[in-house]
């Protein structure tokens, strides 16, 4: 997802990126370039500290975590694709296709011209918007923010934004190969169990983002905009933004996982059926013997016991701590603002009278 990225190759040649991946120098970089001035500008100009929490919360948050997400996502993004044709899931004549596509996703990660179309979109909103407003710019922090603080913050997310592009689109061409998948898989997802750490790993962008978010909410307090409702928009929005980034990629393969299930309980319905024939006509004669430490007997009940992976097959290869992660990071930008609305003392009051009264 990093290595043979134009943007972060200049990085490197620079020696901020330090290896394949340094967090450290490149966050202070754009902290001296992006924030810092900012910041002096604005205490210079008196202005208020809440004004300060979304320039905070972009450049001592946001953007330290979308430049260590470069190797959490990466590496398990690897052993994703690693594993398509390590676990034989991509059927042995379908491999060349497989490894085109792998290469094609490359070549889109390596593209000289959406680095470009980055740069521009990222400076550009900037002199969009200031050419829609009929005032200037009020002080010097502003026009900071405005020139070169938002766009050094923009084109950090929309290199990730593109990365995760090149990633959807390429589990969505997966997805139409010929996979071959185990509906008695015990990671119920038919195999594909290996695709939840590489969707999950998504999560560290949205939690850059939340912070962004929370500090927008947060900085409402502040300009008197006391009624979180006002808000509600914008926190349904990042929810939905986060969800789809996680699980979009993943529904790709929910018609192969459904299909697995259905063959599955088809297949192994008929060989149960078969089996249990079998094991009355012999154990339900008079002179069938002594069943204790008969090998059937224990044939019976594995066969029972591999029924369950196939009825408990889950429509998505993700399970139920990643889905409650997600809900946890969709909901945590409202968090801050609410406790700045609301005091732990009247909040816990509030509780208690909730439940006695």
């Amino acid at each position: 997802m990093i290595d043979g990225d134009p943007l972060f190759e200049l990085q490197r040649l620079a020696h901020l990126a330090g290896g394949r991946y340094h967090v450290l120098a490149r966050s202070l970089l754009l902290a001296a370039v992006g924030w810092l001035p900012a910041f002096a500008l604005g205490l210079r100009a008196h202005w208020i500290s809440g004004a300060f929490i979304p320039l905070h919360t972009r450049f001592l948050v946001a953007i330290p975590v979308l430049l260590w997400a470069e190797r959490f996502i990466d590496e398990r993004v690897r052993a994703a694709l690693d594993s398509f044709p390590g676990r034989g899931i991509v059927a042995t004549g379908e491999r060349p296709r497989f490894q085109a596509l792998v290469d094609e996703a490359s070549r889109q990660r390596h593209s000289t011209n959406v680095a470009i179309a980055i740069v521009v979109v990222a400076f550009g909103i900037s002199a969009l918007g200031d050419l829609s407003q009929h005032a200037p710019r009020a002080s010097a922090a502003e026009w900071w923010i405005t020139y070169v603080s938002l766009p050094l913050f923009r084109i950090v997310l929309f290199q990730w934004l593109w990365r995760w592009t090149v990633w959807a689109i390429l589990m969505a061409r997966i997805s139409r190969l010929h996979l071959e998948l185990s509906p008695t898989h015990p990671d119920l997802a038919g195999g594909l169990g290996f695709l939840e750490p590489a969707a999950i790993s998504f999560l560290s962008l949205q939690v850059a983002a939340g912070a962004v978010v929370a500090g927008r909410l947060i900085t409402g307090h502040y300009a008197d905009t006391t009624d979180l409702r006002a808000h509600s928009q914008i926190i349904i929005g990042f929810a939905l933004f986060a969800i789809a980034m996680v699980l979009g990629p993943l529904l790709f393969f929910a018609p192969h996982l459904l299909r697995a299930k259905r063959r599955g309980q088809l297949e192994h319905g008929a060989l149960a059926s078969r089996h249990d024939r079998l094991f009355e006509r012999r154990w339900q004669r008079e002179d069938a013997g002594d069943p204790l430490g008969d090998p059937s007997i224990s044939s019976l009940a594995d066969l029972g016991t591999s029924y369950g992976p196939i009825d408990r097959m889950r429509p998505l290869p993700i399970g139920r701590r990643s889905l409650i992660a997600l809900v946890v990071v969709c909901a945590a930008p409202a968090l801050p603002a609410v406790l700045t609305r609301v005091s732990l003392p009247e909040m816990l009051t509030r509780a208690v009278k909730a439940l006695l009264m």
